[in-house]
């Protein structure tokens, strides 16, 4: 816990010392929200090296409902190896987001931005595909650009039905190399508040992405488990498709 609020200090004093947004492959979020009747479509492609291997697709649909409002949902698809055997597949649980924009554009403020999150129970848990619990997640956003580089911290709290309720925590930096091109770096887990820091999901994540033309974004990135119960590692590649924006 010690760790995580001395990142948080840190990542708050880059903000107020020097606007705006994070992006696959981070698991971090942004501040913006998508502009009204546009939407953004993501693919993800993830693989999980752990104790049990899985191979993860996932589509993110996002719209604008209001200037400063968004809603999307997220649809995964697994392949696992069990550890002990056998080896699902099926649709995980799906979860709706909303984004809320409180507040953007001051000179030395960063952007601020709420969001709330529900996971459903619509995966078959009994065969590893989700909890089988609803997940209920309030987390605050900031974003801020300086030059090349832009900084994200999100710190929020997922209330998690007959589970042990989690602080997360992510802390994100981009750096611009050019018009097309972003390398990327993140911090990001959660952690069970009455637990100890190998009971947390804590990961590094290195990657990059490029915009292929104004419409589509590729990525890929590398995840790197810290705490023991993390995953080894991860490796991640998508697309992203705007369209209206």
């Amino acid at each position: 816990m010690k760790k995580i609020l001395y990142a948080t200090g840190w990542a708050f004093f880059i903000f107020f010392t020097s606007n705006t947004w994070a992006a696959r492959p981070l698991a971090t979020n942004d501040a913006g929200v998508v502009a009204v009747g546009a939407l953004e479509t993501e693919y993800g492609y993830e693989y999980v090296h752990a104790s049990d291997r899985e191979n993860n697709h996932g589509v993110v649909l996002t719209t604008g409902l209001l200037k400063n409002l968004d809603f999307g949902v997220e649809i995964p698809y697994q392949f696992i190896e069990l550890e002990d055997g056998g080896d699902p597949d099926g649709f995980s649980d799906l979860i709706f987001t909303t984004k809320w924009s409180v507040s953007r554009e001051h000179d030395t403020l960063p952007d601020f931005s709420l969001s709330f999150s529900y996971k459903t129970e619509s995966g078959n848990d009994e065969k590893s595909l989700g909890t089988g619990r609803p997940e209920y997640t309030l987390t605050s956003i900031f974003s801020k650009t300086f030059e090349r580089f832009t900084y994200h911290v999100n710190m929020g709290c997922s209330a998690k039905h007959e589970l042990e309720d989690t602080l997360n925590y992510g802390f994100a930096m981009e750096y611009a190399v050019n018009e097309r091109l972003n390398v990327l770096g993140e911090i990001a887990g959660d952690t069970i508040l009455s637990g100890k820091f190998d009971n947390s999901t804590s990961s590094g994540l290195i990657g990059f992405n490029y915009a292929i033309n104004g419409s589509l974004t590729y990525d890929a990135g590398l995840k790197i488990g810290i705490s023991e119960s993390a995953p080894d590692f991860t490796i991640l590649t998508g697309l992203t498709f705007a369209f209206g924006s």
